[in-house]
Formats: C-alpha cells, structure tokens, sequence
C-alpha cells in the first residue's frame, strides 16, 4: 500500500491560485471540488490566507473547480442575502460571469495535470447598496 502513495505523490503537482480584485487584508477562503459534482459542498479542499498566490500542494491530475471569496467581516464564510447574493467578493476558476447566479462547478471546471498549474480567479465585490430616498411630498403649488 505504501508504494502506490508514493507513486501517487510523485505523479501530483502543485496548483497555485492568482487572486485578483482582492479587496483588503482580508484572508482569502478556497474550496476545491471535483467538475463533475453538481455543488460546492463539501469541498474537497478548504484553505484560507491572505496570502497569494494561494498554494495547494500535491494535487492529483484532475478535472477540478475553485471557489475563492475573501472574508471581509471575517466570520469564516462566504455571506449572502436573502435572496443568494453574495455581501463579500467571490471569485470561481474560468471567471465566469456571475449574471445568472452562482456557476456550477462544471462550468467553472479546468484540469490539473501532474505538473504544477497556475490559475487565475477573479473576484467579484458586492454591488454597493443603494440609499433610499424618502418620498418627496409634493409641493403646495405643484398639484
């Protein structure tokens, strides 16, 4: 058994994770998962820094998907509206565009092979909110 773990480790390279957008010192959070599982849950790998690139060692030749959000309250996880939408910048492998939601992780897939690679994930901040006017009341002379 112990051979065929070493021959697995020597035929795995490193992934190093480009981050760009990052908005503060914030750590930075990363889930891995396999392309073809329809979620992110669980991932397969967690880490956080606030260091980049961020570097994932000895990972088997694969078809994966990242997952990057930097934790800006810092409470441990990626938070969301009521509606889904996510309050802190969040980036996916691929950089899909976020317009119709949070991307699968197949449509954010790329390969790994026994070789180190190097992606890139681009976040994405929060739109600011906007401030609610109060209604104007109308004028006297205006009706």
């Amino acid at each position: 058994m112990v051979p065929l773990l070493v021959c697995q480790s020597l035929q795995a390279g490193d992934l190093l994770i480009e981050v760009e957008g990052k908005q503060d010192q914030a750590n930075l959070y990363l889930a891995l998962v396999p392309a073809d599982q329809q979620d992110w849950q669980p991932s397969l790998r967690e880490l956080h820094s606030a260091e980049t690139p961020l570097r994932l060692n000895d990972l088997p030749p694969g078809r994966y998907a990242v997952q990057v959000f930097q934790d800006s309250n810092g409470n441990g996880q990626l938070d969301l509206s009521p509606r889904g939408i996510p309050l802190e910048p969040v980036g996916f492998s691929g950089n899909p565009s976020l317009f119709g939601g949070k991307p699968t992780p197949s449509e954010s897939l790329f390969e790994h092979s026994d070789t180190d690679s190097v992606i890139s994930v681009r976040l994405i901040s929060p739109r600011p909110k906007k401030e609610r006017l109060a209604p104007v009341a109308p004028r006297a002379g205006d009706r």
